[in-house]
């Protein structure tokens, strides 16, 4: 391979509005994650930085404190920008953490990095995209309870709309501001502000389309998003009175049909695995939930621990690369002999019973290595590490057998017989909450 330039990264600002159209507009991308807008209006929180190299655009920001890459857009050598990111990495001092990857990429990557990467695609993620034309027609028995919404709003409201503008911004801040109200205001909902409050601040740069739906003279709902590409458009923020029964079906319609003679799909983002969500998304039938790969490039070393995961524990290698792609916190130790892995475990950062958990997980030891001490050394090493951070209040870890709860007990674990309850898409313990159960050491 020819040595290629380093990549040159900026953080993101108006003025790359022009190159990210450059290289979008006319691809067949779809993913929300890659439009202009929502990048620049989320970089207060993600700390977005961009550069060219090799035909490619490139996208670098931090998530959890981590430097990460967005899918490369561009038609130039994929094997070359690929090195230039893992070389960027390096000298960030981080693995490769690739985002947003295609079902295509995702094959190059298997192809040319065999076992080489670990893979995750979270439904929580996942993108809905519409076709406009079905938004905005409502066609059809699968659509009657929301043409039963819309009869009921126009029968009941004076109603109005209004493009988005200059003049009516602050009528959607004024609805904003009512939608906050009484809710419990997350660490998300605060980055969300800051997106809508940058959006707004630069609302002609970015050429934002929206509507604003009024009802009896007063702002009951507001939408507004940008291009992705040619073909699809991307429904930024959309936001509604509760009290007004039918206002997010009306404002979600007149968005698409004014969309409809340009875009053929609408993109409405994911739904964070929010349930309510994810089922008001899924009632508008999407004609396509895509998916979005993260993808994380392993060392020599934790290809090791993975196939070691796999032979004791017997989990499937995508359940074990969820865990390696979504705990970018998680803590490996390991023990070798002859420079080879035989010894294992992950400390899990977790907030559980109120306070700050030490979760030590996948403890495994090579079946001819066993009866060595080996794993009571690392433990030992582990809670020494955990002592140290003063970030916990307690290790927690959940014994696989009556053998490994006699060695926990010699290492000062209690068996408190304390529920664990995990996501059920995170693969963490047994995934039976009455098989979960704790085995404690207060620090």
């Amino acid at each position: 391979m020819n040595e290629a330039k380093k990549i040159v990264f900026h953080p993101v600002t108006v003025a790359d509005k022009p190159l990210f159209e450059y290289y979008l507009l006319s691809s067949e991308e779809q993913n929300c994650d890659l439009n202009f807008a929502n990048i620049f209006c989320w970089s207060d929180t993600y700390h977005s930085e961009v550069g060219e190299a090799e035909g490619f655009l490139a996208i670098r920001f931090d998530i959890d404190g981590v430097k990460s890459y967005m899918q490369p857009v561009g038609n130039g050598d994929k094997q070359l920008i690929v090195e230039l990111l893992r070389q960027d990495a390096f000298e960030q001092r981080v693995p490769l953490r690739l985002y947003g990857l295609s079902p295509k990429w995702r094959e190059f990557l298997e192809q040319h990095y065999p076992a080489e990467f670990a893979f995750d695609a979270p439904r929580a993620l996942c993108d809905y995209i519409y076709r406009t034309e079905e938004l905005s027609r409502l066609q059809g028995r699968k659509y009657q309870p929301k043409r039963n919404h819309l009869n009921h709003f126009v029968a009941r409201y004076d109603w109005h709309a209004e493009p988005l503008s200059r003049g009516n911004i602050k009528d959607c801040l004024a609805l904003n501001e009512q939608w906050l109200r009484g809710r419990e205001v997350g660490e998300m909902e605060r980055a969300e502000q800051l997106s809508l409050l940058r959006a707004f601040d630069n609302f002609e740069a970015l050429a934002l389309r929206g509507l604003v739906l009024y009802t009896n003279g007063r702002p009951a709902a507001f939408s507004y998003g940008t291009p992705i590409t040619h073909k699809t458009f991307c429904t930024h923020i959309e936001k509604h009175n509760a009290e007004i029964e039918g206002a997010a079906t009306m404002i979600n319609r007149l968005m698409a049909q004014s969309l409809e003679e340009e875009f053929e799909f609408i993109n409405r983002e994911d739904d964070l695995g929010l349930e309510g969500l994810r089922f008001a998304k899924m009632s508008y039938h999407p004609t396509l939930l895509l998916d979005k790969i993260a993808a994380l490039h392993l060392t020599s070393e934790q290809r090791e621990m993975r196939a070691m995961w796999h032979d004791i524990f017997g989990d499937e290698i995508h359940e074990i690369d969820s865990f390696l792609v979504g705990h970018s916190d998680a803590i490996p130790l390991i023990h070798k002999e002859e420079g080879c892995v035989v010894s294992m475990l992950y400390i899990v950062p977790l907030q559980m019973w109120g306070k700050r958990v030490a979760y030590i997980y996948a403890v495994a030891t090579k079946p001819e290595y066993r009866g060595q001490g080996i794993a009571s050394k690392l433990i030992t090493e582990a809670l020494q590490r955990i002592k140290a951070s003063g970030r916990f209040d307690i290790a927690a870890l959940i014994p696989s057998s009556t053998e490994s709860k006699r060695l926990y007990e010699r290492l000062g674990f209690v068996d408190t017989q304390t529920p664990m309850e995990f996501p059920a898409s995170d693969y963490l313990g047994t995934g039976s909450v009455p098989h979960d159960l704790a085995m404690t050491l207060k620090l």
